[in-house]
């Protein structure tokens, strides 16, 4: 019910008035230089009691830092299968592009001059047999930006493990960033055999997972770096947050559309999208999805499958794309109320046969 930890003694007082039928308690301030960040505060019994500040409980953006690791548990045989789906789902979901070196091939465009002539002195200098070189695909690198602040701390360790399957399917493509209100990059961390040494190693990396969010100032961060800048360069981003942004949502909209123009897409998945009444109706989400190319929703391996096999159909389709499904979402939903006859007060509707 708050928004800042500083207003939990009037908080008290409100709670000890109306729940305990008017006996209001003295709240008991703790010293400035108490390091453990606790608040006491006196019960109905007259006993004290310590709640300990907990920034980023998991129901809204906190603007508050923590420091300090987290561990994210083992995985379950089920997350394991769902990780084995994901290993071959990536691989045949990411988008492809003509490498730079060229490739002996049985046909293509481009003689292979070298090997004709070859083969022409083999032949006493007659044009006996065409060769030809071609530019084999390869997969396009894929940045993935995954947000570990407070409010996504029931969804951060299936997550995490989401792009480890990611790094491990293609280690040489995928780049894995975390951020809440600082920026890490993780992808050295999630190179290590095995998935629960791999979530160890980013426990010890990330150091602001649960914490407050800075959604703009984390991305600000990405695009002044010039070497995180040429890892966005013509790759698929995708940013997995739920777009709860502190304050002025400004920066990460600009943020985005950078990232926008960079990419060859942006895809943006939140949890909040895995709900069907979902709509990004606030000021940030409003803000970003011009400019993005598709809004799904992941808060799980599951549904992390589920989007990763969209992908090719996010390619395939037209730029910035997400912001004109919406629109004819918003429309067919205000149609089809319109179309439904109104139902009296007091009457149950009856279904259609």
């Amino acid at each position: 019910m708050l928004s800042d930890i500083a207003g939990l003694a009037a908080f008290d007082r409100v709670f000890d008035a109306w729940f305990v039928h008017g006996l209001v308690t003295e709240v008991v301030t703790p010293p400035p230089d108490d390091v453990d960040g606790q608040v006491t505060s006196s019960g109905e019994n007259g006993a004290i009691s310590t709640m300990e500040e907990r920034p980023g409980g998991g129901v809204e953006a906190s603007a508050a830092a923590t420091t300090g690791g987290r561990t994210f548990g083992r995985s379950d045989a089920r997350q394991r299968d769902l990780m084995r789906s994901l290993l071959v789902a990536w691989p045949a979901s990411l988008p492809v592009i003509p490498s730079r070196r060229r490739r002996p091939a049985r046909s293509g465009r481009t003689l292979d001059m070298r090997r004709v002539w070859r083969q022409a002195r083999r032949d006493g200098g007659e044009l006996t047999r065409l060769r030809w070189r071609t530019r084999p695909p390869r997969a396009r690198r894929l940045l993935l930006l995954l947000d570990v602040s407070g409010s996504l701390k029931r969804h951060t360790p299936d997550l995490l493990r989401l792009a480890y399957t990611a790094r491990q399917a293609a280690p040489a493509r995928t780049e894995v960033f975390t951020f809440g209100t600082q920026l890490t990059r993780i992808t050295g961390a999630l190179s290590g055999a095995g998935v629960d040494p791999a979530l160890a190693a980013v426990s010890r990396a990330v150091t602001d997972a649960d914490g407050g969010t800075a959604i703009g100032e984390a991305l600000r961060r990405f695009l002044a770096n010039p070497r995180y800048l040429a890892l966005a360069r013509g790759a698929l981003i995708v940013v997995i947050s739920d777009g709860l942004e502190r304050g002025d949502p400004t920066d990460m909209v600009r943020a985005t559309d950078r990232l926008s123009r960079l990419g060859h897409r942006l895809v943006w998945w939140s949890p909040l999208a895995c709900s069907p009444t979902y709509r990004p109706v606030t000021r940030g989400m409003a803000g970003l999805l011009p400019h993005l190319d598709h809004l799904g929703g992941v808060q799980d391996l599951a549904t992390g499958l589920s989007e990763v096999e969209r992908i090719p159909a996010v390619v395939a389709g037209p730029r910035r794309a997400a912001w004109r499904l919406f629109t004819r979402e918003r429309e067919h939903d205000r149609h089809r109320r319109r179309a439904s006859p109104p139902v009296a007060p007091g009457r149950p509707a009856v279904a259609e046969r």
